[in-house]
């Protein structure tokens, strides 16, 4: 009955995410909401130690990302296309962290859903326990803001994209006979 917030880097984790939601654990608990961390297979972030309060579970590897979004409130994550399209489609709130390399796509993508009122984005570099306190914390403590935001971001997912695509598919093979 606690909002739950998913922390995941992807696949392979991210150290920045890590780090941060890790020393910002007892603030995490402190402000009645779980935690769920996904850190990646080959992170070497440990555990903080369980405190009094709500449950924090960190894990190595989730390969049912569908019930770690059934299960959370918000999601701090990165802003990859999938990740985008994923917490969009299931109406999930987020913090998004783009990769701080490349060539600003993560941005790009988490732009929309950002200016649409469904997520909040940070630079990696300012990705500290301190924002997660003042800035992700209220957010999470604040029903009627995460419900809010959760429908700004379901208005922008797309939850056919695979009768679309089938039917895209279809048609170019039925126009190719």
């Amino acid at each position: 009955d606690l909002p739950v917030l998913l922390v995941t880097g992807g696949s392979q984790g991210a150290r920045s995410l890590n780090q941060a939601a890790v020393a910002a654990a007892g603030w995490i608990q402190q402000a009645g909401v779980q935690l769920l961390l996904i850190v990646g297979p080959r992170s070497a972030e440990a555990a903080p130690s369980p405190g009094p309060g709500p449950a924090q579970l960190i894990v190595p590897y989730m390969d049912r990302m569908d019930l770690a979004y059934a299960a959370a409130d918000l999601v701090l994550g990165r802003a990859g296309a999938s990740t985008c399209a994923e917490v969009t489609a299931v109406g999930l709130p987020a913090a998004f962290v783009p990769l701080p390399h490349g060539n600003g796509e993560q941005m790009l993508n988490a732009e929309p859903i950002v200016r649409a009122g469904g997520a909040l984005m940070v630079e990696d570099a300012r990705l500290t326990p301190e924002w997660i306190r003042d800035t992700l914390l209220p957010v999470l403590r604040d029903p009627g803001r995460v419900a809010a935001m959760s429908r700004a971001a379901a208005g922008l997912g797309v939850r056919d994209a695979d009768a679309r695509l089938a039917g895209a598919v279809l048609d170019v093979i039925g126009d190719g006979r």
